[in-house]
């Protein structure tokens, strides 16, 4: 009596042997049943195999999204800003003559809500045009620059002026800490590979040139 093997303990190897020894003209219907459960093993591993590709690929870290071509050198960055600085120094004498430096010694609280309001004043009155139209300040403009949305699009005056501008001078309300991270670490966080500053990571911004080519300089690195 002939008895049909229980091809379902068979492992696909088992299954290659059996298929290939098998008298496929005197046994149609086996060979026929020992096809099917090739193809349904087979289509299992290719499954298996397909999920565990699928959990390297999940697994593994994402790789880094690319810069913009445009983004703005560091050495440009610290020349615009230390152009800034010097404007906002020059405007803000007048303030210091009319008050005096030694009321900055102890100052009351009137006096450092009016400075911080008068710096603000100034900063708008020096900027105020090129950031709503250009994203600008004159520093940027200088070297080409101007502040974006990391989409690539101009960033506003109202935009730059709120999260980029007062946290930054909200800061320096904290003492000793305020001061230290307005002066120090949000500085240096030029240094990692987006090139942006801690005000530019709070107003999700980032500095690049208008071109798409970077302006180039004598003796500056980026």
């Amino acid at each position: 009596m002939d008895v049909t093997p229980d091809y379902d303990k068979y492992s696909l190897d088992d299954l290659y042997s059996a298929a290939s020894s098998i008298n496929r003209q005197q046994y149609p219907e086996r060979a026929a049943l020992i096809d099917q459960h090739i193809a349904r093993l087979e289509a299992e591993q290719a499954r298996l195999k397909q999920q565990l590709q699928q959990q390297i690929a999940q697994s593994e870290p994402e790789s880094e999204p690319a810069l913009p071509a445009n983004l703005a050198k560091r050495s440009h960055r610290f020349w615009g800003a230390l152009i800034d600085g010097v404007l906002q120094i020059l405007i803000t004498i007048p303030l210091f003559w009319y008050v005096g430096l030694a009321a900055f010694a102890e100052p009351s609280l009137s006096l450092i809500i009016g400075s911080a309001l008068y710096g603000l004043a100034g900063y708008v009155a020096l900027h105020g045009y090129l950031l709503h139209k250009y994203g600008q300040t004159i520093g940027k403009a200088e070297f080409g620059m101007r502040i974006e949305h990391l989409n690539g699009q101009q960033a506003g005056l109202k935009h730059v002026l709120l999260l980029r501008h007062l946290p930054m001078m909200g800061l320096t309300f904290i003492p000793v800490v305020g001061n230290f991270i307005v002066g120090l670490v949000n500085p240096l966080m030029i240094f990692g590979r987006e090139k942006r500053c801690l005000h530019d990571r709070i107003a999700q911004t980032r500095v690049c040139y208008i071109s798409d080519k970077p302006q180039n300089d004598a003796g500056m690195t980026a």
